[in-house]
């Protein structure tokens, strides 16, 4: 069964890069985090409801930057179907999610507005996702945060990417995961069988449209 995504990430709230998106053609969106830039829910909410009008179902995962305090229900109210830790079937494919990112300092682990996580943590958080999700054909990931090694180099050539989502893919090989986080590492990889795609900064006008069937197509979308 074929299946085309439109995968973003990392807007900001520069709600005016989702009007050059209305046009678009795909089943799915699949919004991998920092929809906001750890705004008030005034500033947020026009811009969730500028992402739910652009048509397709939208699956999102919070990033660093959407806080924990303000997201779960201002999305549900815009229409958003967040799946943060969660699993949800579609057309015949399993996504499952997990927002965030992993914070190696116990000090700011326990910050109750972040989604932070320690590497356990985000293995065992998708790990008993997948279990929801695993008898279906094929299983999407979307993530906020790369997986170690793959798409997740900054600035200074340091990897920044979770030991604990590398290690979840390695055991269990989804067919695609989608992410995003690193604005300066958009691209591909592979772990295995899993593509990696780091569907780049929506900020800067960088989106990614995915078609699935038997493969994996993508085809680059710059808006600037």
């Amino acid at each position: 069964m074929s299946l085309r995504i439109l995968g973003m990430a990392d807007l900001h709230d520069r709600s005016e890069m989702l009007d050059l998106l209305k046009d678009v053609d795909a089943d799915i969106i699949a919004f991998c985090g920092d929809l906001h830039n750890a705004s008030a829910p005034d500033q947020a909410r026009p811009v969730a409801g500028a992402l739910a009008r652009i048509g397709p179902p939208v699956l999102i995962v919070p990033g660093n930057m959407d806080h924990r305090d303000v997201v779960p229900g201002l999305w549900k109210d815009a229409g958003l179907r967040m799946i943060h830790g969660a699993s949800i079937r579609c057309k015949g494919y399993g996504f499952l999610g997990l927002g965030g990112m992993v914070m190696r300092d116990p000090k700011r682990l326990g910050n109750p507005g972040r989604y932070y996580h320690r590497e356990e943590d985000v293995y065992d958080l998708l790990s008993r996702a997948y279990r929801d999700a695993s008898d279906v054909k094929s299983v999407i990931v979307i993530t906020h945060q790369p997986p170690r090694g793959s798409r997740d180099t900054i600035y200074t050539g340091e990897r920044t990417g979770s030991l604990g989502m590398r290690r979840f893919v390695e055991k269990h090989q989804p067919q695609l995961l989608l992410c995003g986080h690193i604005h300066e590492d958009r691209g591909e990889a592979l772990i295995g069988r899993t593509r990696i795609i780091n569907v780049g900064e929506l900020r800067r006008g960088h989106a990614a449209l995915i078609d699935l069937n038997d493969d994996v197509r993508v085809k680059w979308i710059d808006l600037c």
